[in-house]
């Protein structure tokens, strides 16, 4: 009875040690209660909370007929531009190329378009340089705002919309150039929110025998 007695207190002694252990361990484990303010303890949060991150907020889609500003970066001829829809500062192709709606300009001689695009001595189509111009002039560095219609993107991924001056302004840039002459009425698909007026503004540079229809007198 003695040895056995002996042999208890042995392990007695070495279970002690283990728990002293593993107490310190887990104290050390257990994160520190935080304190608020005027020393008031508050509980800490549980793991699973504290990793957990609130998702970013959604951008918000324009609804048919609401305005997207965006600051023009460039403009690449009589119907493009380039516009910085993320706000980041820098033009990312192609879905920041916005693409005037219901409107086609003379082809720039860098245009693929352009029957001379390839040739020796490439030259821009007549009134390309002045609807480029005029829109560099109106768009360029500022602040303009897109409204969207049925289909949002072209099959090259550009953005397709009319572009307004200001928030609340009439006409678009995209009738301006219609009336200037510097354009023709081009509607594909359903996109045909402005089709009449924009037909009205084509007929009106013709009668008034501007820009491109002045060479058809």
């Amino acid at each position: 009875m003695r040895f056995r007695f002996r042999m208890n207190e042995k392990w007695l002694g070495i279970g002690l040690t283990v728990l002293g252990v593993a107490g310190l361990a887990v104290s050390l484990w257990v994160p520190q209660t935080p304190e608020g303010p005027a020393g008031n303890s508050r509980p800490a949060l549980p793991v699973a909370a504290a990793l957990t991150v609130a998702p970013a907020p959604a951008a918000a889609v324009p609804q048919s007929g609401e305005r997207l500003p965006c600051r023009v970066l460039t403009v690449f001829d009589g119907d493009t531009l380039g516009c910085d829809l993320n706000g980041d500062g820098r033009l990312q192709k192609p879905r920041e190329q916005v693409r005037l709606l219901g409107i086609d300009s003379p082809e720039m001689h860098y245009s693929r378009k352009n029957a001379t695009y390839g040739s020796s001595k490439p030259q821009d189509e007549p009134f390309a340089t002045e609807a480029s111009h005029w829109l560099t002039e109106q768009a360029s560095g500022k602040t303009v705002y897109l409204e969207f219609d049925a289909r949002r993107h072209d099959k090259y991924e550009r953005t397709l919309a009319y572009v307004f001056a200001t928030a609340k302004a009439q006409p678009s840039l995209n009738q301006n150039l219609l009336e200037q002459g510097y354009a023709t009425v081009l509607f594909l698909g359903k996109n045909r929110r402005y089709q009449a007026e924009f037909e009205a503004a084509e007929a009106q540079a013709r009668t008034a025998q501007r820009g491109l229809w002045a060479t058809s007198r």
